[in-house]
């Protein structure tokens, strides 16, 4: 799919048209300044240091991101346009739920404060909506697992589009055949402009006015229009929908759906209920203490061929710990006291009632399930 060719400007990462612009961004300069000595050279560690390599990879974002606001410009096949960065409305960035610019500056969906997900740009068509996706790493396995998520987030945000998505990779990058079909690929020289990142850094050039884009297909993102998407509300439902049935103690057959295949996406774990702590140290060897007496149980998407059950664990030190068996081997893991999964947790046991109780039983029902096959991605 190549409905939307790489200009030679993007390709060689030509200047000539937005550098200024460039330093109308945000950059932890203070930081960056560190990587140089007293004479202002880039000290010989910090060409292969993370901070450098991060602070290139933003630049290169925002270098493909001001070149794409010029393509939308001429291309009449682009209808919509999502401002950010510099470009966007400064009282748009304190809302809290939905799609909007953050803090950062940059495209995100959040719920309750929290990044659900991050596009380095939108853009519509007549009948399709475009997420970009820009890399200068080499190794593009990560970012094609990141795909499923943002591309699911969207289906369920735009019912009626088609979900596309606009690739943005430097030379040499592998795995390029391994993308999904929806993806247009573009392919640009390699970013290694030490210059322009000492000039950024140390705002070394008396650069001009902002190159603003007022044209009506430039958007900001809280005008955007789609269906609403609650995150811990449809965690709820899915908890109570999937121990509904009649007979079953869960309706594996409900997480069959193209619906639920999204929230996988989404969500990659869903909540089923929860076990007690003496039937989970009879299927499970923990040893450690447990806060309360039961044991969260989710169905977690492992990868896009196997769910698992897998277990979350609150210590008696308010710890949470990602409990699972990996090739019959016990698996522990932290997760981030600010995280999703905490937040997702608390909200989810205040929802548990008694009739949420899961057998070890039914947890081994479950577990043979799985393994079967029972449920797939679509």
């Amino acid at each position: 799919m190549q409905e939307f060719k790489i200009s030679n400007e993007i390709k060689n990462l030509d200047l000539n048209y937005i550098k200024d612009n460039l330093f109308f961004y945000k950059y932890d300069n203070k930081n960056l300044t560190l990587l140089y000595d007293e004479n202002k050279n880039l000290k010989e560690e910090s060409y292969e240091s993370a901070a450098y390599h991060s602070f290139k990879g933003e630049v290169f974002e925002n270098i493909i991101y001001e070149h794409l606001l010029r393509y939308a410009k001429e291309n009449e096949n682009i209808t919509s346009f999502v401002l950010k960065g510099p470009h966007q409305n400064k009282n748009n960035i304190f809302k809290k739920n939905g799609l909007l610019i953050d803090k950062g500056a940059q495209i995100v969906y959040k719920s309750v404060y929290k990044d659900i997900s991050e596009f380095d740009a939108l853009f519509f068509t007549k009948d399709s909506i475009y997420f970009v996706e820009m890399s200068k790493s080499k190794k593009t396995a990560g970012l094609n697992k990141r795909l499923f998520k943002k591309s699911a987030l969207l289906k369920i945000l735009f019912p009626n589009l088609q979900i596309k998505a606009l690739i943005v990779l430097t030379e040499g990058s592998t795995g390029i055949s391994r993308f999904p079909d929806y993806c247009t690929i573009w392919i640009t020289k390699d970013f290694n402009d030490d210059k322009l990142l000492k000039d950024l850094i140390f705002k070394n050039t008396n650069h001009g006015k902002l190159i603003k884009y007022t044209e009506e297909k430039y958007i900001e993102a809280i005008n955007v229009n789609y269906k609403k998407f609650s995150y811990f509300q449809t965690l709820e439902w899915i908890l109570l929908k999937s121990r509904s049935h009649k007979t079953h103690a869960v309706d594996l057959n409900f997480f069959r759906t193209y619906k639920l295949s999204l929230y996988f996406d989404v969500f990659t774990k869903l909540y089923i209920g929860y076990i007690q702590i003496k039937d989970f140290k009879q299927i499970v060897p923990y040893k450690e203490s447990i806060k309360e007496n039961r044991v969260i149980v989710t169905i977690e998407k492992i990868n896009q061929k196997k769910f698992a059950i897998v277990y979350y664990v609150r210590h008696t030190n308010y710890k949470l710990k990602r409990v699972f068996f990996l090739d019959d081997k016990l698996q522990v893991e932290d997760k981030d006291p600010e995280g999703f999964t905490n937040k997702e947790t608390r909200f989810i046991a205040k929802i548990f009632k008694p009739e949420h109780r899961l057998l070890i039983k039914n947890i081994n029902n479950i577990s043979k399930k799985l393994q079967e096959g029972i449920i797939t991605s679509m």
